[in-house]
This record gives structure tokens, sequence and C-alpha cells, in this order.
């Protein structure tokens, strides 16, 4: 797993679990617009990218304040081989990112019985 942060250092915290039939994501984005945060899968990887834009503004009697708070962010994950890239579903509540990745189903060994013939 590898992550980058912006200058002023805005890395979400992701926790990361696996069961017997799916990976979990969990990423915290509080912040951050739901359109500023995209994922993709690309070369076997997932890749979840954003941007957080705040301003805020305050007026009184004699006085003006502004504060601008910005960054970007990009976590990437190796998806392993048995992760079910197709069926790789997101949502997001309360300012938290939950990415489900199923599992393909092991395979099963099958046999057969091989003749031999004789010569």
């Amino acid at each position: 797993m590898t992550g980058r942060g912006s200058a002023d250092g805005f890395l979400p915290r992701m926790d990361l679990s696996a069961t017997e039939k799916a990976y979990a994501v969990t990423l915290e984005v509080p912040g951050v617009n739901e359109e500023d945060v995209k994922l993709e899968v690309r070369d076997d990887t997932l890749i979840i990218s954003g941007e957080k834009k705040r301003e805020t503004r305050e007026e009184d009697a004699g006085f003006y304040r502004m504060e601008r708070s910005y960054g970007s962010f990009q976590r990437s994950l190796a998806l392993p081989e048995d992760a079910e890239i197709s069926g790789i579903t997101a949502t997001r509540k309360d300012g938290v990112l939950s990415v489900n990745i199923p599992r393909k189903a092991p395979e099963t060994p099958t046999s057969r019985k091989i003749e031999i013939s004789k010569e």
C-alpha cells in the first residue's frame, strides 16, 4: 500500500479488513465533498483520490477574517488475486467512505479418471 498527501499533510486514515467473503476498506474523509472523491481500478490496483476544499468567512464590527484550507490525497492498494474487481461497491456516510471488495470463490479441485489403454 502506498499513499501520498498534499503539502499540508492531508492523508485520510484508512482501515483494512478481510473476511472469507470480502475485503473492506474504510477511509475517513470528513470535509471532503462527495463529488471530490474518485475511485478507480487500474492494473489490479484500487486508487482512491480526492480533494478537500474548505473556506470560512467571519465578519464582525471592525474586522473581517477569511480562512481557506485545501489539500489533495491519493491512496493506492494492490488488489489480491482473489478480488472480484467487477463487484466492488462503495458507500459514504458521516464522512466515512466504505469500499467493499468481494472475494472470488476458491476454485475447487476437479478430478477425473484416466483410462490406461493397452498397446
